[in-house]
């Protein structure tokens, strides 16, 4: 008898120890390292012979999708389409994963973020290893499964329905794409919890997608993917679109005007030696930044002395270098954050202030001019803290000069708890920019806070807070 002659024959007769499910799970109790996993029946050895490779491939359903392996993947995800932070995160807990692929890896965030290709990459590993995973897209099981019903009686086709089933449910590790993206019928429903309950109780590995917010799922699905003792979850953000300049909150003819190139350091007509200098000083301060983006800038000044302009130069930067940058207009910002509470939200709430809170460089532009409302302290508050605490680059710009509200108790623009963590010299670079108004053909500041920029005898280099050098 020929070799494919014996593989035909094994593949047809049923093996008395497996069932035709392939694979055995091995009988280890709760707790043990080996609980959950699977090797492969004697039947499988037999019948694959030394093809191993060529048949773990073929059983694995990745078909064109074994072009998508990590080495092939842009490191920072798809430009314009994805945060290149969260897809950096994603990528190496997937390759964590697929070196000891333990319990569910739970991937979720909008179409083309990048799911399917972190997906298959952990699959292709598991191959290229010799190990045998089953990459399967949902829509596509589920109209498997449908195509065994016999059209004449409506029945279950029951011989390829369950060789189907036990086939997915009992596979040593499953990928499941696009999860939430079939139609929501009730058979569909029950299909999937019934797929997920098996491999959840017995906890077998599985990698699953999901393009839906975790919270608009099912609730029994919900509980499972969110399990903090079997699934580890990782999420994908949106990228700012390199096509839409509008999502990063700058337009293309602000990024043309407003470079470093651009800025004049000389200042206004009527500048004096000492003005020019804290302008040289935080161009000097957010060039570097640009460079490299460590900790907080904060730029300080009157109206029309170029803190916007050096606040979008770093913007440019930032782009260039591939990373995910907000510009982010303080009082549009609320407003940004109070539509996305409406019903008609296209991201929601929740969504919308993660994108922000998360951002790789945040700027936030004219801070301190917001309405001091109960709500809008709360929300600046909870974003300061959260960067704050997580090291987060971030570019403020503002008219207020810390020392001054800090004099006043913050009371008048920010509330304590803000104010705080501004004047955290651990992390924050705080710039004054003391020089009259470019906007004013060289007349003097108007404005009485910063009255005192005018007179030479007066103005200092820097702030003593900000003589210090990244």
């Amino acid at each position: 008898m020929s070799g494919s002659e014996r593989e035909e024959t094994a593949e047809q007769s049923p093996c008395p120890i497996c069932d035709d499910a392939r694979w055995l799970n091995v009988d280890a109790p709760v707790g043990s390292p080996e609980f959950g996993t699977v090797v492969p029946c004697e039947c499988q050895a037999e019948a694959w012979g030394t093809h191993v490779n060529k048949r773990l491939r073929d059983y694995s359903d990745l078909g064109p999708l074994e072009r998508m392996t990590f080495e092939s993947m842009e490191p920072a995800g798809r430009d314009g389409f994805v945060d290149p932070p969260s897809f950096r995160r994603a990528r190496d807990a997937a390759q964590r994963y697929s070196h000891d692929p333990m319990g569910w890896l739970v991937i979720s965030g909008p179409s083309g973020t990048g799911k399917t290709h972190i997906a298959a990459a952990i699959a292709n590993r598991l191959v290229g290893d010799d190990r045998p995973v089953k990459f399967v897209s949902v829509p596509d099981l589920l109209d498997h499964m449908r195509s065994t019903l016999d059209r004449d009686s409506n029945d279950l086709d029951g011989d390829d329905f369950e060789g189907l089933f036990s086939h997915i449910i009992e596979a040593p590790m499953l990928v499941l794409d696009d999860l939430g993206v079939q139609s929501p019928t009730r058979w569909a429903e029950e299909k999937i919890d019934q797929v997920l309950s098996h491999r959840y109780a017995r906890r077998l590995p599985t990698v699953l997608t999901t393009s839906q917010p975790l919270d608009q799922l099912p609730d029994r699905l919900r509980t499972r993917l969110t399990d903090p003792f079997i699934s580890e979850r990782i999420e994908l953000q949106p990228g700012a679109g390199n096509a839409d300049r509008s999502s990063i909150g700058l337009d293309s003819t602000q990024l043309k005007a407003m470079t470093f190139e651009s800025f004049d350091v000389k200042g206004a007509r009527g500048s004096s030696q000492r003005q020019r200098a804290t302008l040289d000083a935080a161009y000097s301060a957010a060039r570097s930044f640009a460079e490299m983006p460590q900790g907080w800038i904060y730029m300080a000044g009157p109206t029309g002395v170029g803190k916007t302009h050096l606040a979008v130069a770093i913007a440019n930067v930032q782009i260039q270098q591939g990373r995910s940058v907000l510009f982010r207009f303080v009082p549009d910002l609320l407003d940004q954050l109070r539509r996305a509470y409406q019903p008609r939200s296209a991201t929601g709430f929740d969504r919308e202030f993660q994108v922000i809170r998360n951002c790789e460089v945040l700027i936030l532009d004219d801070f301190g001019a917001q309405a001091t409302t109960a709500w809008a302290e709360e929300k600046l508050y909870q974003l300061i803290v959260h960067r704050h605490s997580a090291g987060l680059p971030t570019v403020i710009t503002s008219r207020v000069l810390l020392d001054e509200a800090a004099a006043n108790g913050f009371t008048e623009r920010y509330a304590d708890a803000i104010g705080s963590r501004l004047r955290d010299i651990r992390m924050v670079w705080e710039y004054a920019m003391l020089s009259p108004d470019f906007r004013n053909r060289g007349g003097t500041s108007r404005s009485s806070r910063f009255g005192r920029a005018s007179d030479d005898s007066k103005a200092t280099d820097t702030p003593s807070r900000a003589s210090r050098t990244k």
